[in-house]
């Protein structure tokens, strides 16, 4: 026997109400998977493309150049995006609105970042964006502080020593 939903007016059953929830979440289902995976692979086509263009640099050229790291990046990330694209999941789990907020503040710290690592330098701009990122996701702070400043540094002197690459130093000069 159905039974209608009381108060409300209707004479709409209760099977009715859940088989017309159900029909609204199968309509497409892994559309959101697909989506994205349309996306990821037209951004990894466009990236492949443009590695392919890459001149040769300091280090010389040759079977392993510049271009073969960049293309396989982008090769790879097309293959992951058909896996979204073929294989999507029926019923995918949208972020909590903490998360799509920590999402939306390490895109903005990243092109902040990009930003100011020239003015600024690779170790202060690098120290800054790691403090913004640990207490994103809550890393202790007694550590977070002297690692945030020890480990760009470290990278900084690596790469200006003893590879030789000069990482961009900023107002303060750097190593």
């Amino acid at each position: 026997m159905a039974t209608t939903n009381p108060g409300d007016g209707s004479d709409r059953t209760r099977a009715d109400a859940t088989a017309d929830a159900s029909a609204r979440q199968s309509v497409a289902p892994g559309w959101s998977d697909r989506v994205l995976g349309v996306v990821c692979l037209a951004g990894a086509i466009w990236y492949t493309i443009e590695a392919r263009t890459f001149e040769g640099t300091g280090f010389g050229t040759g079977p392993v150049g510049p271009k073969t790291l960049p293309t396989g990046i982008g090769v790879l990330f097309g293959a992951l995006a058909l896996v979204l694209i073929l294989r999507p999941d029926p019923a995918p789990r949208w972020p909590s609105r903490t998360a799509w907020w920590q999402i939306g503040v390490v895109l903005v710290s990243s092109y902040v970042y990009g930003q100011i690592i020239q003015p600024v330098g690779f170790i202060v701009s690098s120290a800054v964006m790691t403090i913004i990122m640990g207490l994103l996701f809550r890393a202790p702070a007694r550590l977070l502080i002297p690692l945030s400043f020890a480990f760009p540094a470290l990278l900084a002197y690596v790469f200006n020593n003893w590879l030789e690459l000069r990482l961009p130093a900023g107002w303060w000069g750097g190593f």
